[in-house]
């Protein structure tokens, strides 16, 4: 009886260090992507700087494979190339969907400056990619830009707009919202 509850106890501790083990596995895991999340944050906030500095506006992206490797990058072109419909998001997966196919796509990850608008969000679900991760929500976004225009306010959310899809798509934000908003700050 008491080999027996001994032997019990033995298994019971084993498992939970190995649940331990999982656990911290996990959140090591977690970290790392958070980490991650933010340098692609970075780095999509660094192509906004740079569609800004070029009589732009400050949005941009890009778009990591599922090894973490950025395999493009996109910058809005609104006004350089006079076309409304220029965003970052719009003019990268167009490239990418022109390079990778739709099952592709769905292991890549897409990183943007700001929140996508509802144009954008929807290219994101078309063209298949599996995951998006923003920086400045819109909510934000409005407070430090108004809504006096109304030519330029549309406050439906990426999350509404991707979850009335029947394929799911990871939505991650907003990260580094401070540093994002920024690029709206005169």
């Amino acid at each position: 009886m008491k080999y027996i509850t001994l032997f019990t106890f033995l298994i019971t501790l084993s498992s939970c260090a190995s649940n331990t083990q999982k656990s911290e596995s996990k959140n090591s895991k977690t970290t790392t992507e958070m980490k991650q999340d933010k340098n692609f944050i970075r780095d999509a906030i660094e192509m906004a700087k740079s569609s800004k500095l070029k009589g732009n506006l400050p949005y941009g992206c890009i778009l990591v494979n599922k090894e973490g490797e950025v395999v493009l990058k996109g910058e809005n072109t609104i006004n350089t190339d006079h076309d409304m419909l220029a965003h970052a998001e719009i003019n990268m997966l167009s490239e990418a969907s022109k390079i990778f196919s739709h099952s592709d796509l769905s292991s890549f990850t897409i990183y943007t400056s700001d929140e996508p608008c509802p144009m954008c969000a929807s290219a994101i679900y078309w063209t298949g990619v599996g995951k998006l991760v923003y920086g400045l929500s819109k909510p934000e976004y409005y407070n430090i830009v108004g809504k006096e225009n109304p030519n330029w306010v549309f406050e439906i959310s990426a999350r509404e707009v991707l979850a009335k899809g029947r394929r799911n798509v990871e939505v991650v934000g907003p990260i580094l919202e401070e540093e994002a908003a920024k690029l709206h700050v005169n």
